[in-house]
């Protein structure tokens, strides 16, 4: 994993707005990108939606903003995390990645290791030890950071059009 010389790890507030949706703009112009069924498509200010929500619901304590800083100011990396509580399972709840993205020209430096050991962290502090995410299968990049990153298949989500 790389040294954090040139970027700094946070939590994310109200003042990083502007650049969190960037980055989940970003991430979404990806997934629209890819062909899938044809059907499943980011709405457009989905992202802002998005941002204004987890940034609403932080002082909650059941999300997770963060990232990595550069010593500029700028977001390089966000990873948006959220409790789901599962009380029939052994488990009772996880941390569960909505999303998580490195932006371009910063990718391949090892930021989204950092970012993942300090939401690992959070999850512990809260007494969660599953993370769970989801990735589409057009993907590969990230299946296999995701692989990489000690992440391995749990379960096949179905889809059909009707």
């Amino acid at each position: 994993m790389a040294e954090l010389t040139q970027f700094f790890l946070s939590e994310l507030k109200e003042e990083h707005r502007n650049q969190i949706i960037e980055l989940i703009n970003l991430f979404f112009k990806q997934v629209n990108a890819y062909k899938l069924d044809g059907k499943f498509r980011v709405k457009p200010r989905a992202a802002t939606k998005m941002a204004d929500m987890f940034l609403k619901l932080q002082g909650s304590g059941k999300v997770l903003i963060c990232g990595t800083i550069s010593k500029e100011g700028e977001l390089t990396s966000l990873l948006l995390g959220r409790i789901e509580e599962k009380p029939y399972l052994e488990e009772e709840k996880v941390l569960y990645i909505e999303l998580a993205i490195t932006k371009t020209g910063y990718r391949k430096k090892g930021l989204m290791n950092h970012v993942l050991e300090y939401s690992y962290k959070w999850a512990k502090k809260k007494k969660i030890s599953i993370v769970e995410l989801r990735a589409l299968m057009e993907n590969k990049e990230a299946i296999q950071f995701w692989r990489k990153s000690g992440f391995a298949d749990f379960y096949i989500r179905f889809r059909r059009s009707i």
